[in-house]
């Protein structure tokens, strides 16, 4: 217990976490013990876990933080900064929030905050979300794709006719391509990794560098694409019951142009969902236009920013709408014939 806030609760590891906590978690995975463990393995920034409970012990709000060095707070602008920031979100640039917040402590939860140190930013809530002193901008958004088709040739038959066009011709400039599913993620090679980092590196929004061990654990499913001499691009998957969560992914840039190979891998993500069953697809916060033209919707995400000094706490709010994300017009997408709800 911390002193001035009689039911809070800190912890150092995720192996520590009580019982209680899968149990308030809803759909969010990424907070779950177990994947949260992993994500110690694998990610080696601080991490602190955080419970407020209400009155009858019960937890009303969790979250976690990390921190870090060097981070473009305005990467959505055209100035570059560099401070440190003490993280309310899952690391591994995942668009799910580090935080599943409740009522009954909201203001305990925001004064705490408040009295951090420093720089914090919490990521990706939903429009309704407001603490007091947190000045609130747009962040990346997700594309969403919901599924209403029985098959792949459904989907492709229900394209508009420019679509239709270039997604075939898609398929005929990677038509010769070889494409399977890791069995044993363990196999992911140095030279898969090499076609991540150049994604990475040609990234506008660098926020983290994921390293390889991520991509050898068995929860996620990766295809690979490849020609007759080596891999040309891999997509990580992961399956969260009815909804399937495009991950990350890695390509060979001087050749995406001669095989299409990101478009194919997005298309080949649309084939997996609907074949498999799943009610959405989660395809992420990057590469919006890609993705809008496929038939996603956007689900728009906020970030809530502070700092402890009210001067610079004061100028961040005045700057905080010209560094927001500004988001695609994606109701100019009529991607389908029929109605896209």
């Amino acid at each position: 217990m911390d002193e001035g806030y009689a039911l809070m609760e800190i912890y150092n590891y995720a192996k520590d976490l009580p019982q209680d906590w899968d149990q308030k978690l809803g759909s969010n995975l990424y907070l779950r013990k177990e994947f949260l463990e992993f994500i110690e393995r694998v990610d080696d920034t601080p991490k602190k876990y955080y419970i407020f409970r209400n009155k009858s012990g019960e937890i009303d709000t969790l979250f976690m933080t990390h921190f870090r060095t060097g981070y473009n707070l305005t990467m959505f602008s055209k100035i570059k900064t560099s401070i440190k920031m003490t993280f309310i979100y899952i690391p591994l640039s995942i668009s799910r929030p580090g935080i599943i917040y409740g009522e009954e402590t909201k203001e305990d939860v925001a004064s705490f905050l408040r009295k951090m140190k420093g720089y914090k930013i919490i990521l990706n809530t939903e429009e309704n979300y407001d603490l007091q002193g947190f000045t609130k901008g747009l962040t990346c958004p997700r594309c969403v794709l919901k599924i209403r088709w029985h098959t792949f040739d459904d989907y492709m038959n229900d394209l508009r006719s420019n679509y239709r066009y270039r997604y075939k011709k898609a398929f005929a400039k990677s038509k010769d391509l070889k494409m399977y599913f890791l069995e044993d993620n363990q196999e992911f090679s140095e030279e898969l990794y090499g076609l991540y980092l150049q994604v990475y590196e040609n990234s506008p929004y660098k926020l983290e560098k994921l390293k390889i061990d991520f991509f050898r654990d068995n929860r996620f499913k990766i295809f690979v694409l490849e020609d007759n001499s080596k891999p040309q691009g891999f997509i990580q998957l992961l399956e969260n019951e009815k909804e399937l969560i495009f991950e990350f992914v890695g390509f060979e840039h001087k050749n995406n142009h001669v095989y299409d190979i990101y478009i194919r891998m997005l298309l080949e993500i649309v084939r997996y969902g609907i074949e498999g069953g799943f009610e959405t697809i989660d395809f992420g916060q990057t590469a919006d236009e890609a993705k809008l033209k496929l038939g996603c919707k956007y689900q728009k995400l906020y970030a809530l920013l502070n700092h402890s000094n009210p001067l610079v706490n004061w100028c961040a709010n005045k700057i905080s709408r010209f560094i927001q994300y500004k988001p695609l017009d994606d109701h100019k997408f009529r991607v389908f014939k029929t109605n896209e709800g």
